[in-house]
């Protein structure tokens, strides 16, 4: 890593507390991806391979329990069985040191799971805000936050009244637009901070096109980090650690992440049955 960069570590946000939502038996068959996969699988390409409950809960306990081995103190809700991708609880808010927002995900079925994650912010003391634009589309997933400002998404998970709600909630940072093209759900996809002043893309044209975005928009110098497999840009930083995919998932992004992200504790991670209806490593916890 470019050591200019460094002084972004400043301003990057320590994590102390996670928060992360098990898996309900209902996501093999209701998911909003798998109704997605459904209407589309000739336009994707392939059909649709249904997801080991199983299989999926006993990585989402390893993956719970990365994240209290790296030293953070872990709140795990009850999956429910009425929202079925109930798993993704990133998408349903943005936190910020002590103040978060509750969300507002595109789809009508998901937006069950917001009062139930507001309630447990507000018992962990933080400083809860609503949006109350029913035009509003924000999912966290969309949402990179780099310490110094976001890059939000114009996708069609959020649109720019969400992007407005984030920016009356936390406006001492910048809020910067990104287009995120279907059929990418999320910025997340395409961008994700990998570490103070280090963003890692997709090497692909979605990857190129967010990059130039955010050398447009942006003041600060970020150093790009050129993923080669597509599921596997959305990794989590933790406090000098970077939680990435295994080998099996990206054998030639391990590669770029042992020579670029060199700096960093790196743990390798799989959700991969959780993957099959789109999630990824950021998707299954909120870090603050």
């Amino acid at each position: 890593m470019d050591q200019s960069n460094t002084t972004m570590a400043d301003s990057f946000p320590k994590f102390t507390r996670a928060l992360v939502r098990q898996v309900p038996e209902s996501i093999r068959e209701h998911s909003e991806a798998v109704k997605t996969y459904k209407r589309d699988r000739y336009y994707r390409g392939y059909e649709f391979e249904r997801i080991d409950i199983a299989k999926a809960r006993e990585e989402h306990e390893r993956y719970t329990q990365t994240l209290r081995d790296l030293g953070l103190e872990v709140t795990v809700l009850p999956a429910d069985e009425s929202t079925p991708d109930c798993p993704f609880v990133e998408d349903t808010c943005v936190v910020v040191g002590n103040r978060a927002l509750v969300t507002r995900p595109w789809g009508g079925p998901r937006r069950k799971e917001l009062d139930c994650v507001e309630t447990c912010l507000k018992s962990l003391g933080l400083e809860v805000h609503r949006i109350h634009d029913e035009k509003a589309k924000l999912e966290g997933g969309d949402v990179v936050f780099t310490g110094k400002e976001f890059f939000v998404a114009a996708s069609e998970c959020t649109n720019k009244a969400g992007r407005k709600a984030l920016a009356n909630t936390f406006p001492e940072y910048p809020v910067h637009t990104i287009p995120v093209l279907w059929p990418e759900f999320h910025l997340k996809g395409v961008a994700c901070c990998a570490g103070p002043g280090v963003m890692a893309l997709g090497k692909n044209k979605d990857g190129k096109r967010a990059w130039e975005k955010i050398l447009e928009k942006s003041e600060f110098t970020y150093e790009p980090v050129w993923v080669p497999d597509n599921t596997a840009v959305d990794c989590i930083h933790v406090n000098g650690t970077v939680i990435h995919c295994t080998e099996k998932q990206g054998p030639k992004s391990i590669k770029v992440f042992e020579e670029k992200l060199s700096c960093f504790n790196r743990v390798p991670c799989s959700i991969g049955e959780l993957g099959k209806v789109d999630a990824a490593l950021s998707c299954c916890s909120v870090l603050f």
